[in-house]
């Protein structure tokens, strides 16, 4: 898909474009203001720009989303942090994934989702579990799920990313989830998170923790009230939860691991950051070979 018009027309209950909205770039054509301190207006040719939004702005509830825009066309992923407050590496690592350039494609962001619970540092905040008020097929139960979600779907997004945590390894502990990616049955979701859980494997995870590894897991097929599972069935295209473990990991070694994660699916699908070698389109998902299936499901 083509890169998309910013997020417009959201209005109450959403992205408020005349309220707390700013351009943290230079603008075109300002060819000698420099660009938060990192070069001039001419390398926006290079990497794009980059504007920030509030949703639910002057709400308890406001909170940013930051959108990147690459210079060239290319696909639209959405990346989703903080849905459970006391996750601080989902909101860590989508705050990272924000941080970065996009020369191709369009990059949307919600770092830190559940303001309330992530400042009370619990799971659950204004109206319970932010996660399980995404029921498909319905509009969402609570004031911030239905902004999250419109933020998602006006994205009009190639695939989602969901960032989470988990006490425990996928497989191992018994009800845990952790070090899994659970991708939706739609698109190539099931092959590039195989794909994602490798790169991780080989590149991240050292040989010494083999329990650690990361696995693909079971996939999510809509028909439970969770982000993803509503972008499978009511976007039908590629979404993932991913779930990096604390057990004996500490956190910016967890945000480590997650961000690559992310960053090897964002690729997978087509965004392109300014210093990848070539802009292939996927990143050779494997296919299924790294994964485990029907064992249990994404308990975030």
């Amino acid at each position: 898909m083509k890169r998309r018009t910013l997020l417009a027309g959201l209005g109450a209950g959403g992205l408020s474009p005349g309220f707390g909205f700013s351009r943290a770039r230079g603008a075109p054509g300002d060819q000698g203001a420099t660009l938060d301190g990192r070069g001039t207006a001419a390398d926006r040719e290079r990497v794009g720009d980059r504007s920030t939004g509030t949703l639910l702005a002057g709400t308890q509830y406001a909170t940013p989303v930051v959108t990147v825009d690459g210079p060239r066309d290319g696909p639209t992923v959405v990346v989703v942090g903080g849905l459970h407050g006391d996750e601080r590496v989902g909101y860590r690592t989508a705050e990272r994934v924000a941080a970065g350039d996009v020369a191709a494609g369009r990059l949307v962001v919600v770092p830190r989702a559940n303001r309330p619970a992530i400042e009370a540092n619990t799971r659950e905040g204004v109206g319970g579990d932010l996660n399980r008020q995404f029921t498909p097929g319905e509009a969402p139960a609570t004031e911030l799920a239905r902004a999250v979600w419109r933020v998602v779907a006006e994205a009009d997004p190639d695939a989602v990313v969901d960032l989470h945590r988990s006490t425990g390894i996928y497989g191992v502990h018994r009800g845990s989830v952790g070090q899994a990616i659970f991708p939706t049955v739609t698109g190539e979701a099931t092959a590039y998170a195989a794909d994602a859980a490798a790169y991780a494997n080989e590149t991240e995870v050292p040989w010494y923790m083999p329990v650690h590894e990361y696995r693909r897991a079971n996939r999510l097929d809509g028909s439970a009230p969770l982000l993803a599972h509503k972008v499978a069935a009511d976007l039908g295209v590629a979404g993932y939860i991913v779930e990096t473990t604390n057990y004996l990991v500490a956190l910016d070694t967890q945000v480590d691991w997650e961000f690559a994660v992310a960053e090897h699916l964002l690729r997978a699908h087509g965004l392109v950051r300014p210093d990848d070698g070539t802009e292939a389109d996927g990143a050779g998902a494997s296919g299924e070979g790294n994964g485990t299936g029907g064992s249990g499901g994404a308990g975030e």
